[in-house]
C-alpha cells in the first residue's frame, strides 16, 4: 500500500515563509505592505425525505409536523461536525486563513418528487435529476453549494446507500451549479445501524467536497473511497472510517455493512486498511481519516477559495 506523502514541513508553514519574503519585497509607495485573505466556505443544505410508518410511531406528533425526524438529525448533526473538522484541519495546513462550515436544514422533500408518469421510484439517475428540479424550483441553487436529500427506501437496489448525481459531481464543477447527492438512510436503517446511518450521511456529503486529482495526490489513487481507513482496535474488531463505509470489508453479502458498496475501491490503496480476516465485529466512526481531511482541504484550496 503506497504511503500518504506527508511533507517535512505543512504547506501552511511554506506559504508563511515565501509570504514574509514576498512581503518585504512587495510594499506600496507609502511603504506599506498588502496582505490577501484567503477564504472559503463549506455550504450543505439538509433536506429530510419521507420516513416509515414504523419511524413515525417512533417520534412525537412535532416531528410528524415538521418533517423532521431524530434520525435525520442525527444525520445532520454528523455531517455538521465532519465539516467543522475539515475546517479546523484546513486552516491549521493550509494557506486558508478562514473556513466557514454552514448546514442549514430544509423544508422536508415528499413523495411528490417521485411521478410514476416520469421515470421509476427505484431509479437513482431519475431521483437525482428529480432532487436536482427540486433545488431549481425553490431557487436556492447557488451554485457552489451541496445540496444533500435524506431519503427513504430500504429496498431500492439502484440507489443502494446512496449516491451523487452527475454531471455536476463536485461542488463547483459546474459552473452556476451546485451539487446533489443522496444518503439513503432507510437502507442504513433498515439494514445496518444508527453508526452507519451518521457514515453514510457524511460520505455522500463528502463526496461533492473530492475531487479524482486531489484524491491522487494523497493516496496515488483517484477513487475517494480510498480515502478512508479500516482499523484493527481488537483482534476480531476493525473500525471504520466514513469514507470507507460500504468498501471496507469483503465484496459480499454481510461484509461489514448489510451490503457492499458498488463503487470503486482498492484496500491496499486504501489511507489504512489492516484486513479482515477474522473480523467478526465493524464499529463505525465518524472521525474522519487524516487523508481525508488533507483531500478535502486540497479541494478547498483548488477549487472553493
Amino acid at each position: 500500500m503506497p504511503p500518504i506523502r506527508t511533507p517535512s514541513f505543512t504547506r501552511r508553514e511554506l506559504l508563511t515563509a515565501v509570504g514574509s519574503a514576498t512581503a518585504l519585497s512587495a510594499t506600496n509607495v507609502a511603504g506599506s505592505s498588502e496582505t490577501s485573505v484567503q477564504e472559503a466556505t463549506l455550504h450543505v443544505r439538509v433536506y429530510p425525505g419521507p420516513v416509515s410508518v414504523f419511524t413515525w410511531l417512533r417520534n412525537g406528533w412535532s416531528h410528524f409536523v415538521s418533517g423532521w425526524f431524530d434520525v435525520h438529525r442525527d444525520a445532520m448533526a454528523a455531517v455538521e461536525t465532519a465539516l467543522e473538522r475539515i475546517a479546523t484541519y484546513a486552516e491549521a495546513n493550509s494557506s486558508l486563513d478562514h473556513v466557514e462550515t454552514s448546514v442549514e436544514a430544509c423544508d422536508p422533500v415528499d413523495f411528490s418528487l417521485v411521478t410514476p408518469d416520469s421515470f421509476s421510484l427505484f431509479s437513482q439517475e431519475a431521483l437525482l435529476d428529480a432532487f436536482h428540479e427540486e433545488v431549481h424550483d425553490r431557487q436556492v441553487n447557488m451554485g457552489s453549494t451541496c445540496h444533500l436529500l435524506l431519503w427513504w427506501n430500504a429496498l431500492n437496489y439502484d440507489l443502494g446507500y446512496g449516491g451523487t448525481r452527475a454531471p455536476n459531481t463536485h461542488v463547483g464543477a459546474l459552473e452556476g451549479e451546485d451539487s446533489q447527492t443522496i444518503a439513503n438512510l432507510g437502507a442504513t436503517e433498515a439494514w445496518d445501524s444508527r453508526a452507519v446511518t451518521r457514515n453514510i450521511a457524511i460520505h455522500e456529503t463528502l463526496h461533492t467536497f473530492l475531487s479524482p486529482d486531489v484524491v491522487e495526490e494523497v493516496v496515488d489513487s483517484r477513487c475517494d473511497h480510498n480515502l478512508g481507513t479500516a482499523v484493527r482496535v481488537d483482534e476480531d474488531t476493525l473500525e471504520v472510517s466514513p469514507m470507507a463505509t460500504a468498501y471496507a470489508g469483503p465484496d459480499e453479502y454481510g461484509g461489514g455493512t448489510r451490503w457492499h458498496g458498488t463503487g470503486c475501491y482498492d484496500h491496499d490503496s486504501f489511507a489504512h486498511h489492516d484486513g479482515y480476516e477474522d473480523a467478526e465485529n465493524w464499529e463505525y466512526t465518524t472521525e474522519l481519516s487524516d487523508a481525508t481531511l488533507e483531500a478535502t482541504t486540497l479541494y478547498i484550496e483548488r477549487y472553493l477559495a
